[in-house]
């Protein structure tokens, strides 16, 4: 509802500013309101195997890790979750340094499904798709297990 403000906004990524993106003049477009986009916060990244995020942290470098599988974000569950796991994470990412694992749903429980369990990283790989994994289909965990990663 209201005014549409922006349109043909083309950032690059580099601007510390949505203003500093080129884009059209204040008030002029050729849009709908079923054209309004919005934002969530979440830092995805993927160049192997499936995209990584991390959510319901207090920063883009803390969260539930979440894998988008077959169309959907779900969780891994925290069995043999370690900081070698948290690392490889945390590289898929882009963050460099140390990197804690959490269990127990520190950062809250999922809610979709349970993708991944008994994770099992080397700590060198650069994805977690290049970590060894048994069946994806098979699990005993429950949210309450939802691992994550302090990066």
């Amino acid at each position: 509802q209201g005014f549409i403000l922006l349109d043909d906004v083309a950032c690059v990524g580099t601007e510390l500013s949505l203003l500093d993106c080129p884009h059209s003049n204040w008030g002029q477009h050729d849009c709908s309101h079923a054209e309004d986009l919005g934002v969530r916060s979440a830092h995805v990244f993927s160049p192997s195997g499936p995209p990584v995020r991390l959510v319901d942290g207090e920063s883009t470098k803390e969260g539930r890790v979440e894998v988008l599988l077959n169309g959907q974000w779900g969780s891994v569950c925290d069995d043999d979750w370690t900081d070698r796991d948290a690392t490889v994470v945390c590289r898929q990412l882009g963050f460099s340094g140390t990197a804690k694992a959490r269990a127990m749903a520190y950062f809250g429980e999922g809610h979709g499904p349970i993708h991944l369990d008994n994770v099992e990283c080397s700590g060198m790989e650069h994805t977690l798709g290049q970590c060894a994994m048994p069946d994806t289909r098979i699990h005993s965990c429950w949210h309450s297990e939802d691992a994550g990663v302090i990066c």
